[in-house]
């Protein structure tokens, strides 16, 4: 990873960051950040879902697994892309993930 990648990378980060949105890397649970070809990926993934159920009072019936949540996820996906371009960023929606492209060359 060259300069620019790892700057744009700190940049997502801390825009995420200043937004209320804790990011980590590497794909994992919670607000991850990954490294793409033309750019950053950022996505999310419930860290518990029981837990995320709790919280969010929504009935969980047994074999239902992540389908529950789409709308919960659709609503976090709203939120990170609109932190992402007030940031300044440009980003795209791709199914479950925002890829966040560097700043056109002035």
């Amino acid at each position: 990873m060259d300069d620019h990648e790892t700057d744009l990378l700190d940049a997502v980060r801390t825009a995420l960051i200043e937004a209320g949105f804790d990011p980590g890397s590497g794909g994992g649970k919670g607000v991850h950040l990954v490294r793409h070809a033309r750019g950053v990926m950022v996505g999310w993934m419930p860290e518990e879902i029981d837990e995320l159920h709790a919280r969010t009072s929504v009935a969980h019936t047994p074999g239902e697994g992540g389908t529950g949540l789409a709308g919960l996820h659709h609503a976090t996906g709203l939120a990170l892309d609109a932190a992402l371009r007030t940031a300044g960023f440009t980003t795209e929606t791709l199914d479950d993930h925002i890829p966040v492209l560097p700043p056109p060359p002035a």
